[in-house]
C-alpha cells in the first residue's frame, strides 16, 4: 500500500499516495485505532469520495477451518466505506450493511479493502466497497448506507480526533 504512518504525539499521520498528510488522535477504535493492544490497525488512505486499507490477516482472526473469520473480513469492509464518507468530512457511522462472502481468506493473505461513495443525500451515504486477496481473488462485496454525523457532532469530533486538511467539506 502506498500510504504511510507513523506516530505524532498522541496521534498518527497519514501520508497518502499523493501526497497529503492527516493527523487523527489516536484512540483505541479496534479497526483503524493504534491504542487497541489487539486491534487491526488499519491504516487507511484516503481519496475523494474512496478510502482503502490493505491488511496481512494473521492467526489471531481465524474463525473455522483454518480461515479468516467472516466477521473480520466485515470489519475491513465496514471500517473502509465509512472512511469513503469521511473523505468528504462526513464522519459517519453505519445504519445498515450488506455483505456477500465470494471466496474464504486464510491467514497470511495479504488483503486489499477498497470503498466508494456512490450517492449522498443530506446527511446518508451509500456506499459500495470489495476485498480483495492479492492474488486477485474476490474475498467480499457489500454496500452500506453511512449517516454523517450533524453539524454540532461533527465540530465535537472534530475537537477529540482532528481533521484531516484539503479532504473536502460537507
Amino acid at each position: 500500500m502506498a500510504d504511510q504512518a507513523r506516530r505524532v504525539g498522541d496521534s498518527r499521520q497519514i501520508v497518502a499516495a499523493d501526497g497529503r498528510r492527516y493527523a487523527f488522535a489516536d484512540h483505541n477504535c479496534f479497526a483503524c485505532g493504534g491504542s487497541n493492544p489487539i486491534g487491526m490497525r488499519l491504516h487507511i488512505e484516503l481519496n475523494e469520495g474512496s478510502a482503502r486499507t490493505s491488511w496481512k490477516a494473521g492467526d489471531d482472526f481465524v474463525g473455522w477451518s483454518d480461515k479468516v473469520h467472516g466477521g473480520i473480513v466485515a470489519t475491513m469492509l465496514d471500517e473502509v466505506m465509512a472512511w469513503a464518507c469521511a473523505s468528504s468530512d462526513a464522519w459517519a457511522v453505519t445504519a445498515e450493511m450488506s455483505i456477500r462472502y465470494r471466496s474464504p481468506a486464510s491467514p497470511g493473505d495479504e488483503l486489499l479493502a477498497e470503498a466508494h461513495v456512490v450517492r449522498k443525500r443530506r446527511r446518508i451515504y451509500d456506499v459500495e466497497g470489495t476485498v480483495h486477496a492479492a492474488d486477485g481473488r474476490l474475498i467480499a462485496e457489500g454496500s452500506g448506507r453511512y449517516l454523517g454525523a450533524a453539524p454540532s457532532a461533527k465540530e465535537q469530533l472534530k475537537e477529540r480526533y482532528g481533521t484531516a486538511p484539503g479532504m473536502g467539506a460537507e
